[in-house]
């Protein structure tokens, strides 16, 4: 994506350095634009440094094309060029001061001018960042809420700031969002006119032998974190229903309007909240690595003098196939098979008990018996898909397997 990053004059402008480094390092194309108090923080040759392409100053709508040396840009304005090139524009941090006098249409900046000359389907997110007394004051929580209220017509998100210890050594609400949360919301945000509703099942369940001991394995949830991120990109409501204990990356994209997590332990709470949530959906991606046995728990922990040499276990619920007995006609799944040995053989059995509209299987072992750990916690792993009779084994990254997903049930 051309992302325009947008700075003001507040003390967390420093992070914005480290903002503009993430998204460039995810690969997108960033350009910075400072407001005359965000000149005060930070020092323009930075970002270039970070591999931005280019930083603007305030006042550098008045310079161009007169000192012009970006040649991609074509036109005699500079905020109407800018408009044009981005595809978002992100504003971390948002002073109180600049939040003021944007509400009021006012135009008095590179900034501000290129927010007003941006094309009205082209997102714009905001994080806010000031002192607690500042936030609460009712003028600028006047401002926030007409801010807001754009979203109404326009692809407009404003982030919710977070708590802790200020610059000026308060505590409370005002502090910039974590890097990791701004830069997965930038990318993150957007709006389209008909959005489908995807249902995402990630992460692993537990299946208690006690009130202390538990069976698991070791998917982290990683894959459903891609999956979420990569639907919510295109436009898509999504709602995850994750395993207890899942990466905590699917915490940072919480306070997106098109995203709901939910969190579920066992396999009987994974199994409600899919039922619950499917009927509603469009879509529904099946990627945790649920449990398929289950014990008799007991209420208190087993004494090792009556442990015997073998557990008694019991199939657990398969809320894929539960599933396929719910689905209408306008509905699509994608299911998923971890293995150790994956092949074509087991992919159609499996396909032929379930048969979805996708179904993924992945290479995955935990590392605890000597071989190496895959799949499992890793950024990438052995894929085998199976589409339409055909099969395609791939090795992806969970990011380029989460696109070529939502690519392939909403192409």
């Amino acid at each position: 994506m051309r992302i325009i990053l947008g700075v003001c004059g507040s003390i967390s402008a420093y992070k914005s350095l480290d903002i503009a480094r993430g998204l460039v390092k995810n690969g997108h194309e960033v350009r910075v634009i400072l407001t005359k108090g965000g000149e005060k923080f930070v020092r323009p040759e930075v970002y270039r440094y970070l591999g931005c392409q280019e930083v603007y100053l305030s006042g550098d709508d008045f310079r161009y094309p007169s000192e012009k040396t970006d040649s991609e840009l074509i036109g005699t304005v500079l905020h109407v060029a800018l408009a044009k090139w981005c595809d978002r524009i992100s504003i971390a941090p948002l002073s109180a001061n600049f939040l003021a006098k944007i509400v009021r249409g006012e135009a008095f900046d590179l900034l501000s001018s290129t927010l007003l000359a941006l094309p009205k389907d082209k997102p714009q997110i905001f994080y806010p960042a000031m002192n607690t007394e500042m936030l609460s004051h009712p003028f600028t929580k006047e401002n926030l809420e007409a801010l807001n209220k754009l979203n109404n017509k326009f692809p407009v998100f404003v982030h919710p700031t977070a708590n802790g210890l200020l610059a000026c050594g308060d505590e409370g609400e005002g502090k910039l969002p974590s890097v990791e949360t701004v830069i997965d919301t930038t990318e993150a945000f957007n709006k389209i006119i008909e959005p489908k509703k995807i249902l995402i099942s990630t992460g692993a369940t537990k299946a208690p032998l006690d009130s202390v001991r538990f069976l698991t394995n070791s998917s982290s949830g990683l894959t459903g974190y891609y999956l979420a991120k990569t639907a919510l990109m295109a436009g898509h409501f999504v709602t995850v229903i994750a395993g207890e204990g899942s990466t905590e990356k699917l915490e940072l994209l919480k306070e997106l309007p098109h995203y709901r997590l939910v969190i579920a332990k066992t396999n009987s709470d994974m199994k409600s909240a899919v039922e619950n949530h499917f009927k509603d959906s469009d879509c529904y991606i099946s990627s945790a690595a649920i449990g398929d046995i289950e014990f008799t728990a007991e209420n208190q922990k087993l004494k090792k003098e009556k442990l015997a040499d073998s557990l008694p276990i019991k199939k657990a619920n398969d809320i894929l196939k539960g599933v396929l007995e719910l689905k209408k006609p306008h509905q699509k799944i994608v299911g998923f098979a971890a293995e150790t040995d994956l092949t074509e053989e087991m992919m159609l059995e499996k396909y032929n008990r379930k048969p979805v509209d996708l179904l993924v299987g992945t290479k995955v072992n935990n590392g605890l018996t000597g071989s190496e750990q895959e799949g499992f916690a890793n950024e990438g792993a052995n894929y085998l898909l199976l589409k339409d009779n055909k099969f395609s084994k791939q090795s992806l990254s969970k990011a380029e397997l989460a696109s070529l997903i939502i690519g392939k049930v909403f192409p």
